[in-house]
């Protein structure tokens, strides 16, 4: 039902998907023996650890599995409040058997989208008091009257929140590695993405601006990586691949 077993998904997830995690495991902190000994990765000068956060959306409703309700009775009047208004409320627990009688529906919809690290929980900043002070997850409630569905605007605006708090709280010291599942809302990319295939030969035209960029360590010219890459010309117009190849030191030449 799901496609879980489907055979494009059994291929990736064998042949793409966990050979890189076994790769990207090799630079984690892991767990060992019964105890949960806690073991730093071997990393070799110049990488840094990763520390993987787990994407997941969630969606509950306000009536699920709900064992206690509070009952507003009755509004009354207190001698000697000046006709203040008075709600008188009351707990119930219910016993083994026993079903809370509601109106029909599950509630309210809650949808709730967090990332979650093994060893530190939901992704936050806290204060030296140990008070969460930022916050990645997002709560949101749709539906008739309520908020709009949870779209990829939501997710993007999400993600630069997360990044943000993981560079807080880590500083330069690990790298992060955000894990979604195959959603196709996760497939998503924000109007100015890197996308070489949307790029056309020369600078200017119909394609799109995209943002700029840094030169990855993997350039073919050592002398260009890790420089900041300006992905517009200084007429404002989006640079051609032409351009970003030539400023990245390739030979264009016959291109």
């Amino acid at each position: 039902m799901d496609g879980h077993e489907r055979d494009d998904v059994v291929k990736y997830r064998k042949e793409v998907y966990l050979p890189m995690m076994a790769k990207f495991e090799e630079r984690m902190v892991h767990f060992e023996g019964p105890e949960l000994v806690r073991v730093e990765p071997n990393l070799p000068p110049g990488v840094r650890e990763i520390k993987p956060y787990y994407h997941d959306e969630c969606c509950f409703h306000v009536n699920d599995n709900t064992k206690d309700a509070w009952y507003v009775l009755s509004p009354y009047l207190r001698p000697g409040y000046n006709l203040q208004l008075k709600f008188l409320c009351f707990h119930f627990r219910l016993r083994p058997g026993e079903q809370l009688l509601r109106k029909k529906g599950r509630g309210r919809i809650i949808h709730v989208s967090d990332f979650i690290n093994e060893e530190h929980g939901r992704l936050t900043l806290r204060n030296p008091n140990g008070e969460i002070i930022k916050d990645a997850h997002r709560v949101i409630f749709p539906g008739a009257n309520g908020d709009a569905w949870w779209t990829h605007e939501n997710l993007l605006e999400q993600v630069k929140s997360a990044i943000q708090i993981h560079e807080e709280v880590n500083g330069l010291e690990c790298q992060a590695l955000f894990i979604f599942d195959n959603s196709s809302a996760h497939a998503s990319l924000p109007p100015d993405a890197l996308r070489a295939f949307e790029m056309n030969r020369s600078d200017g035209g119909k394609q799109r601006k995209q943002r700029n960029t840094i030169i990855p360590h993997s350039n073919p010219d050592i002398t260009k990586r890790g420089l900041v890459q300006e992905m517009t010309t200084s007429l404002g117009q989006p640079k051609g691949l032409k351009t970003v190849l030539k400023e990245r030191g390739f030979d264009v030449q016959g291109l």
